[in-house]
């Protein structure tokens, strides 16, 4: 059955993760994809090779695209991109802010081609701003956004990189989808082309939004956060130190983390999510710990609070290593409290669950 884009035809100047994902994502809804690459190929088909310029990253961020090896900087290459795009649906590229000009691959230059043209332009800042010529990857974002920061995770003093996925390229791919997806709807109406700007800066912040200022709740508090932060880096204090402060005021503090975290079980590591204060409820009692936040009269402004939920925090951790694993997840699954394993990807290629629904 023909997919839902069938039909629409997308030229990609793309590497790395974020807009090859953004494209791949388009071509399995049925759209056909022209990957043009360098001569040599891209980068991302040299990392971790297991044929000659074959790498399973660029193979999972490329699926159903068809490769074009071409040299931009020369007039016959250059020519023959122009010529792909004059009846294409969409362009996708993302590039050094200064390249596409020079190469003669700009908005201005192709929409003049093609004036129903999609151009999909993705930045690692976005093309205003003093870092609008900046090049960025996903680690620069995650550290100047604070989603690296946010991560709490501090090896000898230095924070650590989120190093389970390249958190702001792939979310940043799915909004390269979405964005184009909604721009064709637009088309369909209007017979217009568009230019969209994505960029890694801003799905990461996106992303954060329960660190979002609201004017009338918290934005003295986030001031005097900020200035804090300004006067302890200015006086050379270690990252700790900052990290501290900053966790004075984050959203997710530990009376939040007890109910959504992982814990050690007495042969195996589980993780709990329980986002409301029914499921936290019959969270505590599987568990047998009285939270003091259910019990009548409690007081949020009591000052003892803080240090009763750092108490029942070490008694959690206590009882759930009394049992196994598979033990605490049957009692969870019979309480109605989300509950499952820490796995390794590796353990996923043959889960029963995976293979039911043909993820």
């Amino acid at each position: 059955m023909p997919g839902p884009l069938d039909g629409i035809k997308i030229v990609e100047f793309t590497q790395i993760i974020a807009a090859p994902f953004g494209g791949m994502l388009l071509s399995d809804m049925g759209a056909g994809v022209i990957k043009i690459e360098p001569i040599e190929g891209e980068p991302w088909r040299l990392h971790t090779e297991f044929l000659p310029k074959e790498s399973k990253t660029f193979l999972g961020l490329n699926r159903g695209k068809k490769s074009l090896p071409l040299d931009l900087q020369s007039q016959e290459g250059l020519e023959i991109a122009q010529k792909l795009v004059a009846d294409a649906d969409v362009v996708i590229i993302n590039a050094r802010p200064d390249v596409p000009k020079k190469l003669g691959i700009d908005y201005e230059t192709l929409s003049q081609i093609n004036p129903k043209l999609i151009y999909c332009d993705n930045t690692a800042f976005g093309r205003q701003g003093p870092h609008g010529n900046r090049p960025g990857y996903d680690l620069i974002i995650q550290a100047m956004s604070g989603l690296l920061a946010a991560d709490n995770k501090v090896v000898d003093g230095v924070p650590q990189q989120v190093t389970a996925t390249a958190v702001a390229d792939y979310t940043t791919g799915v909004a390269i989808a979405w964005g184009v997806s909604a721009a064709l709807f637009s088309r369909e109406r209007t017979g217009k082309g568009q230019k969209i700007d994505t960029t890694l800066l801003s799905t990461s912040l996106l992303i954060q939004g329960g660190f979002m200022e609201v004017e009338e709740h918290g934005k003295q508090e986030k001031d005097e956060l900020v200035e804090t932060l300004g006067a302890l880096r200015q006086a050379g204090l270690p990252y700790q130190s900052l990290l501290d402060q900053q966790q004075i005021f984050s959203p997710f503090n530990t009376a939040f983390r007890i109910y959504y975290t992982t814990y050690q079980t007495a042969n195996d590591v589980i993780a709990i999510a329980c986002l409301s204060n029914r499921l936290r409820k019959k969270a505590a009692d599987a568990i047998g710990v009285v939270d003091p936040r259910f019990s009548e009269g409690y007081d949020p402004e009591d000052p003892s609070i803080a240090s009763a939920i750092e108490s029942l925090s070490e008694e959690m951790k206590s009882i759930i290593l009394t049992k196994t694993g598979e033990e605490w997840l049957s009692i969870f699954d019979t309480a109605g409290v989300p509950a499952g394993p820490v796995r390794f990807i590796q353990e996923l290629t043959n889960d029963e669950q995976v293979i039911a629904n043909d993820m």
